[in-house]
């Protein structure tokens, strides 16, 4: 072989043999950051403070969740998911204060109101529901696009139709 070839030859074993180190190095960085982020323990800022026995089957779960998380719709869908896991029926109901989280399923005017969110998933529906209180938005409009829940004795920030005084003559 002649020296100008094979000086280009091992020119180019030697590009190939550093693209594949670095190649490998950069799986081996990826791996280890992947297997580290997932050995990370999980910080989990809500609780089921209890299961009640549901009167029409199953269980209803009374979660506690962050006051500051109380407007995110995808925290809500994701600590259900993650309550409900293989559940094929599953009900679940949110609150930001400990204090209100009722005892039973017979839930009190004073609980309901304050409840900020409702989530159920049945195998007669064709998606899972997750409603949030009205009272957590800031408008009648928003608030039913959004198919929020009007949860009994829960008090609203806007006026409902009907409710003006009547006006006199």
């Amino acid at each position: 072989m002649a020296p100008q070839m094979e000086r280009n030859l091992s020119a180019y074993h030697l590009v190939i043999t550093v693209a594949a180190i670095v190649a490998l190095g950069i799986i081996v960085i990826c791996a280890t950051t992947a297997i580290a982020k997932d050995e990370r323990p999980q910080v989990r800022d809500w609780e089921l403070v209890r299961s009640v026995s549901n009167p029409y089957g199953g269980t209803i779960d009374l979660v506690l969740i962050p006051e500051q998380k109380q407007r995110d719709r995808q925290y809500y869908l994701a600590v259900a998911d993650s309550m409900c896991a293989d559940r094929t029926s599953c009900m679940v109901n949110f609150w930001t204060n400990r204090a209100h989280i009722p005892t039973s399923a017979s839930m009190p005017v004073t609980d309901l109101a304050v409840m900020t969110g409702l989530y159920e998933r049945s195998p007669t529906y064709t998606a899972p529901v997750l409603s949030l209180a009205c009272w957590l938005y800031p408008n009648r409009e928003t608030a039913e696009s959004m198919k929020c829940g009007y949860f009994p004795g829960a008090r609203v920030p806007w006026k409902m139709p009907g409710t003006e005084a009547p006006k006199r003559k």
